[in-house]
């Protein structure tokens, strides 16, 4: 049991850093899931406190404490999951992700709440110890899902807002080159702005490389993996973005200062 305890921090811990990762706040959503991850680390401390008073007196009594105090901190970890799985779905809400990944996202939210929903019934109903860690295996397995689902759809935002961020740099190119052509001394000016279009088009391609890793964040898979190379093409995709804005910049000064 000591090890599975680990394993269930080890997920919260993975919880509580995706929800940092986020920008968006979403107010009394994040304030309840904050509450719920205080409620699940005080019922943890009384877990680990039975075990303590069980292996100094192993008697009967002290045999079900650790029983009712296992299944607290197995809710309450259920509805810290439930919390931060309704903030994630109002940071959608209030994202400029489309209409159409949001709908997504609402229905991996309320997959994955009738989900809990079916373990809190099977952790109310533990009454042994061998009862308790097969509710926790399946609870493992769940987190895992749940967790995949969060990932991808976090994929497919960022991929989204990367499109958003490139069209929009795209459009500055273009009212650039169509002033640049109106210019007799514009040798210079399109030289930057060709090196622009093309940081562009990279960005483009990386961007849609992620899209392509974000799309295999699935079970049975390699998801943490896949989600790492998305991740990692969205990186290069910002290099890329950045200097295109850097070389339309000095098209600007180039243009303004004729």
């Amino acid at each position: 049991m000591k090890k599975s305890w680990i394993v269930i921090a080890v997920i919260a811990s993975l919880l509580f850093q995706v929800g940092l990762a986020s920008a968006l706040t979403s107010g009394e959503a994040k304030q309840t899931w904050l509450s719920a991850m205080q409620t699940r680390i005080t019922a943890d401390a009384a877990y680990k406190q039975a075990q303590l008073d069980y292996a100094a007196n192993k008697t009967p009594e002290n045999d079900k404490k650790v029983i009712d105090t296992a299944k607290a901190v197995l809710g309450a970890a259920l509805d810290e999951a439930a919390a931060w799985l309704k903030w994630k779905n109002e940071e959608a809400k209030e994202s400029d992700a489309s209409a159409e990944l949001k709908v997504n996202i609402g229905k991996d939210v309320e997959k994955n709440l009738a989900k809990i929903d079916g373990l809190k019934n099977e952790v109310v109903a533990i009454k042994t110890r061998g009862e308790v860690v097969v509710v926790f295996l399946k609870m493992v397995g769940s987190y895992v899902e749940l967790l995949t689902d969060v990932a991808r759809n976090t994929g497919e935002v960022w991929v989204y807002m990367g499109n958003q961020i490139a069209d929009k740099t795209a459009d500055f190119e273009i009212k650039l080159r169509t002033t640049a052509n109106g210019l007799v001394d514009n040798t210079a000016i399109l030289a930057k702005l060709d090196i622009a279009k093309s940081e562009i088009d990279l960005a483009r391609t990386q961007i849609n490389a992620a899209n392509t890793s974000y799309k295999l964040v699935v079970l049975p898979g390699t998801p943490l993996i896949k989600f790492a190379e998305g991740n990692s093409y969205l990186r290069q995709a910002k290099v890329n973005l950045s200097a295109a804005t850097g070389q339309l910049q000095e098209a600007f000064n180039l243009i303004i200062s004729q």
